[in-house]
């Protein structure tokens, strides 16, 4: 199949890519509440004459007028976390950073849309349309739901997205990565507390002790892991908050955690939800104290269609080149929302290294210091629009 979209044809839109995702990037917001990244998004696609359809902050705009209808998905927020950088573009506002190249997906879908629309005002038009979705809230707060509710995926055959980063040990700079079937986990949380009396360090005996009956749970969640589940189905489990104490001689009345737990499977997800509370409830039991608990889904698992995998990994190499896209072995254990658009329609997610440590940028995603290669952002747009040619081919 021949590419519409070349590599000297978006590599020529580099440019503009950059001062997209540099101006996104001064203004991190978080959540589902992006007033300024939604006003600078919207008002970019009518610019370019399209005609975006707002959700709260999300919004989607439709190019072409004939053919299959597939679709192209960018998350826009960013991350409570204080940028260190040091980057001449660094973010202006305290405490927020765009720590994970979400600037960069929409900056890059942004230069899909330009390119796009050039080519359906052409005499010669657009074969098949794109719905460019353009999504608050991936870090956890749900934000492909209300596009969903409101009907994004109505008429769409096909969905793609892909991830800047470095995201898979598989992957080198530079190399694209395709997993058919599943390829993240869910994102379960999970939280509670052990409840006693509270009293004096000195006087164990008169005070079951939170804090030493935590420690066992700690200890048990990880035998959860190694001796009940089967070592060849991936799980994690992860206590990473925990609360309790005020004073070096007094034990607390309670004690407070937090953490997360990730798998690929119905079976398994279910089988940690129950045993995380019923270990809690044995080890208070045991300890003399009450133990609250409570289970918070989070995302399913991402489960790539196999044939759009497929189509989407020949797409990316024929673009890049054989030897830089990359068959994945094993899935990563991070979550993410696309998961909901894979459940309704067949699509496929995708993975591009942008780190170039002998520049300095060789931090992970959600890293203080995190920074991509700005010139692989033509790379990820072009790829992605090869995939987007490649998924309406296959379904007109």
């Amino acid at each position: 199949m021949s590419i519409r979209f070349s590599m000297e044809t978006v590599g020529a839109s580099l440019p503009d890519l950059v001062a997209h995702r540099r101006a996104l990037h001064r203004t991190p917001e978080l959540g589902r509440e992006l007033p300024r990244t939604a006003a600078y998004v919207e008002a970019e696609l009518r610019r370019l004459g399209l005609a975006p359809k707002r959700i709260g902050d999300g919004m989607w705009a439709d190019v072409g007028t004939r053919g299959p209808l597939v679709a192209l998905r960018a998350d826009m927020d960013g991350l409570p976390v204080e940028e260190k950088t040091g980057a001449e573009y660094a973010s202006e506002i305290p405490g927020r950073m765009h720590a994970c190249g979400h600037d960069a997906h929409a900056a890059a879908l942004l230069g899909a849309a330009a390119l796009l629309a050039a080519e359906a005002a052409s005499p010669a038009g657009l074969p098949y349309r794109v719905r460019l979705v353009f999504q608050t809230g991936e870090e956890g707060a749900f934000g492909a739901l209300p596009l969903l509710e409101a009907g994004v995926l109505e008429g769409v055959a096909a969905i793609a997205a892909g991830h800047l980063g470095d995201l898979s040990d598989e992957l080198a700079p530079g190399e694209a990565g395709f997993l058919p079937g599943p390829m993240m986990a869910a994102s379960d949380r999970f939280r509670g507390a052990f409840l006693g009396s509270g009293g004096h360090g000195s006087a164990p005996h008169h005070s079951p002790d939170p804090i030493a009956a935590f420690a066992e749970y700690v200890l048990a969640l990880q035998s959860l892991r190694a001796r009940e589940l089967d070592q060849t189905r991936p799980a994690v489990v992860s206590v990473c908050q925990v609360a309790a104490g005020s004073t070096f001689n007094v034990i607390p009345e309670r004690l407070d955690f937090m953490g997360t737990a990730r798998s690929l499977e119905p079976d398994l997800r279910a089988a940690l939800e129950r045993r995380i509370g019923e270990i809690g409830a044995a080890v208070g039991a045991m300890r003399g104290l009450r133990f609250d608990f409570e289970w918070l889904a989070g995302y399913p698992p991402l489960a790539n269609d196999p044939r759009a995998a497929a189509l989407a990994e020949a797409a990316a190499a024929g673009l890049l080149g054989a030897a830089r896209v990359k068959r994945l072995t094993r899935p990563i254990m991070g979550g993410e929302d696309f998961a909901y658009y894979l459940e309704k329609v067949p699509g496929c997610f995708w993975f591009l290294n942008s780190q170039a440590p002998e520049r300095g940028l060789a931090f992970p995603n959600h890293n203080p210091r995190f920074d991509i290669d700005e010139g692989r952002l033509a790379e990820f747009c072009a790829v992605n629009l090869a995939i987007a040619e490649a998924l309406a081919a296959a379904l007109g």
